[in-house]
């Protein structure tokens, strides 16, 4: 008890030290930044590229993909080739909790951090994230960004079902969820272990009781866990698989067009998704200048093309996915519905748990 105690004492102490973080002479990261802020545009870039000329380099934690992470490296330093930039990639609960630990203990390396659409809440609650308004903002919808200027989105994700269409026919693709529980594919299909994407849309759209029916019915038909969805396009992409419940549209139509791969999708109705990586500042970080310079980078119009060349969807207003499958879905007729922060939690617990109990464990009677 002893020593429980005295630890979370000293998270706690950790994190009082984090979250005041300074730097040369008094100010904290937030002040810096939003003094920074207050100069016409061309000299604000000006003083920017200068402190960050200065403080020499920028370290990023990054959950998205390693193709998008290279070509967001690369893109920075042919732009600002006097910042060193070193970028690291942390997933899921275990970046989360590296992230969290680090911040608590006031050792939090990263100036960047970045971490998936549901694990977002986790950073503002622990207070990891400075406040910084990127004039970058104003060309995305609103719900890419936070109103308090801690995390910036610029991408989405979807999944949709994808097939091996030398294996199917497209006249003969499932062209619904419901499709998929047709005996005929049994034991042709694969799941991502945790198609969260997948699952909280359901929950959204179906509810808790007619989810978990779905998803025993759909393991019953012999759906094949999988964990990767790029593993699932390639799989697909051999004809190991018929087809995958919850794939990327982008890796898809990436593999298809790249490296002539015999694939196809069909997007659901809705078809889910999530606002994607949630990238902000750290109140710690000791290189602010150039946090503030990564940042808007990736948020600006040549970023956004970075991102659409690694085969994401960009979120910015104008900007357009590499493939022409993925590009002006809304134009398309294609319902989306892309799950944020402010939704997950009223979903999160029950879909992982599903998650664990029927794919994971396979309790499907």
């Amino acid at each position: 008890m002893n020593k429980l105690w005295k630890l979370g004492r000293f998270f706690a102490i950790g994190s009082l030290v984090a979250g005041s973080a300074t730097l040369t002479g008094g100010a904290t990261v937030e002040e810096q930044l939003a003094e920074i802020n207050k100069l016409p545009a061309a000299e604000r870039q000006r003083r920017l590229e200068e402190g960050a000329k200065k403080e020499g380099s920028v370290l990023v934690y990054s959950n998205q993909g390693l193709d998008t992470i290279r070509a967001y490296t690369e893109g920075f330093r042919k732009r600002y080739p006097s910042v060193k930039i070193d970028a690291s990639r942390l997933q899921g609960n275990k970046g989360l909790e590296t992230i969290l630990l680090e911040h608590r203990v006031g050792k939090l390396q990263a100036d960047v951090v970045g971490v998936d659409f549901d694990f977002i809440r986790e950073l503002l609650e622990g207070g990891v994230l400075a406040r910084y308004e990127s004039p970058e903002k104003k060309n995305y919808p609103a719900a890419f960004w936070d109103k308090e200027g801690r995390w910036y989105a610029n991408d989405y994700t979807l999944v949709v079902i994808g097939y091996n269409s030398s294996l199917v026919k497209p006249g003969e693709a499932p062209k619904s969820y419901s499709d998929l529980l047709n005996p005929k594919w049994k034991n042709d299909v694969s799941i991502d272990i945790e198609p969260e994407q997948a699952v909280f849309a359901w929950l959204f759209e179906w509810g808790e009781e007619k989810t978990a029916e779905y998803l025993k019915a759909l393991m019953r038909n012999g759906t094949v866990p999988r964990r990767g969805h790029t593993l699932q396009v390639q799989l697909l992409c051999s004809g190991e698989t018929k087809i995958a419940v919850e794939v990327y549209p982008a890796r898809v139509a990436q593999m298809k067009h790249e490296k002539g791969c015999p694939i196809d999708m069909v997007f659901p109705n809705p078809t889910p998704g999530s606002i994607g990586s949630h990238a902000g500042i750290a109140k710690s970080a000791k290189h602010p200048y150039a946090a503030a310079l990564y940042l808007d980078y990736i948020l600006s119009a040549e970023g956004a093309a970075v991102l659409a060349k690694a085969g994401s969807l960009p979120a910015r207003k104008g900007a357009k996915a590499a493939w022409e499958e993925v590009s002006g879905l809304e134009e398309k007729g294609i319902r989306m519905l892309l799950l944020g922060h402010d939704k997950v939690p009223q979903v999160k617990e029950k879909g992982y748990k599903l998650m664990e109990e029927i794919i994971v464990r396979k309790q499907i009677r």
